[in-house]
């Protein structure tokens, strides 16, 4: 009795540590101290495990460092390798920065996210920033921006600090952000490429297991001593993407815990087709003519499937612009917005169906137009001329005869 009682107590406290999406019992159990699964569309969490306990991200802080490459560097641009650079702990055997080497920011951006390499994530901080500490004062701000609250960076790298840290949610709303951008998106996603500096060419490769993963789009791998292993992973099937993160993890379990949980989000969301481009988002009027307005892009909604949400749809016009004369066809008129339970949760441009322009009357219709306006009254006047006339007469007669009446009497 007291075994069984033992066991259940550990199930319970084992359950109590796994976050449980949907209400169910049969979620996965992960090796990983924490772990997050989130749609990458609209950032719902599908399953989670201690999501907000703060950890070390060894270098899956790069991804950070990348967004800051693509936000303040132009492409192109040319960045050195300065001593300090150079010193960081290497991260790979094949390809390291000398000092005064130069390399451009697309080759930059491949070295730091195909082979993680350190030496040029400093490199980087320091072209953007000036030093480590500024750059790191950069990465909190953009933490912040996009709701990383239990985050905060010191190194460019991910080298360890112990005021280093971050959560694996906070991790997966920086991979979400992270899909703005093409070329970082494309970095991950790459196992092996050519880098140059200006001084040598160099083939690199990544080593790690992602790309055995057949549903994985790419991502980034972490280790140090501290943090143990550490992963983010993006995973598509039948038109649904989620967003996987694991840290404080061993060697090799964090691939499985990160796939085990990454198809457990998949199984678990659902995609619809709600909209179409084109398709009819109601009416305004412009000087009193009705405007059709069309959906400027298509929309798809994920949602997990036993999601009891309520889901609202609504076109909001944005006012005329004062003087304005004419809507080209195209020419973005409102928002349609999508509300889940009454907060906004996405929106799709409105579009004018047509061109509708406003005319007024020119100088020269306006002068017709008063011309035709003062010819209306002639009626008016040849009554007012005839009347006088006809008075005119009738005093002249009243005066005459009262001229003749007067001299009839002196006579």
């Amino acid at each position: 009795m007291k075994k069984a009682l033992f066991i259940i107590v550990i199930l319970a406290a084992v359950l109590g540590q796994v976050g449980i999406a949907y209400g169910e019992t049969n979620t996965p159990t992960i090796h990983s101290g924490t772990g997050v699964v989130i749609d990458s569309s609209t950032g719902e969490v599908l399953f989670q495990k201690n999501k907000d306990e703060q950890a070390f991200p060894a270098s899956l802080t790069k991804l950070m460092t990348a967004i800051l490459l693509e936000d303040h560097v132009a492409d192109g641009a040319w960045m050195t390798a300065s001593k300090k650079a150079t010193q960081q702990e290497a991260s790979n055997f094949v390809f390291n920065m000398k000092i005064g080497e130069k390399m451009q920011k697309e080759e930059a951006l491949r070295a730091l996210l195909v082979i993680s390499a350190n030496d040029v994530a400093m490199m980087i901080a320091e072209h953007i920033g000036g030093d480590e500490a500024a750059f790191a004062a950069m990465m909190n701000t953009r933490a912040a921006s996009i709701g990383m609250t239990h985050t905060h960076f010191v190194t460019p790298n991910g080298l360890h600090d112990p005021q280093h840290y971050t959560t694996t949610y906070d991790l997966a709303l920086l991979a979400k952000e992270a899909m703005k951008y093409p070329a970082i998106m494309e970095a991950m996603g790459t196992e092996k490429t050519e880098v140059k500096t200006d001084q040598r060419s160099v083939v690199i490769k990544d080593r790690s297991l992602i790309f055995q993963n057949p549903i994985a789009l790419g991502g980034k791998t972490g280790f140090t001593n501290q943090a143990g292993n550490t992963l983010i992973e993006y995973m598509k099937k039948d038109n649904k993407t989620v967003i996987a993160v694991v840290m404080k993890s061993s060697r090799g379990n964090e691939y499985q815990d990160v796939q085990t949980i990454g198809n457990y989000g998949l199984e678990h969301l659902d995609v619809q087709m709600m909209f179409q481009k084109g398709d009819s988002a109601g009416e305004t009027t412009f000087y009193g003519e009705n405007v059709q307005g069309v959906l400027g892009n298509s929309y798809v909604l994920t949602k997990r499937k036993d999601d009891g949400a309520v889901y609202t749809y609504s076109p909001i016009f944005t006012p005329w612009q004062s003087g304005q004369k004419t809507i080209i066809a195209g020419e973005v008129i409102g928002d349609y917005q999508i509300k889940k339970n009454g907060k906004l949760l996405s929106q799709i441009p409105i579009v004018s169906a047509k061109e509708v322009v406003h005319a007024e009357p020119s100088p020269i219709n306006k002068e017709k137009s008063e011309s035709s306006k003062s010819s209306s009254y002639w009626p008016f006047w040849v009554a007012a001329v005839i009347v006088l006339f006809a008075l005119g007469i009738y005093l002249n007669f009243s005066r005459r005869e009262k001229a003749a009446s007067d001299q009839g009497a002196g006579a």
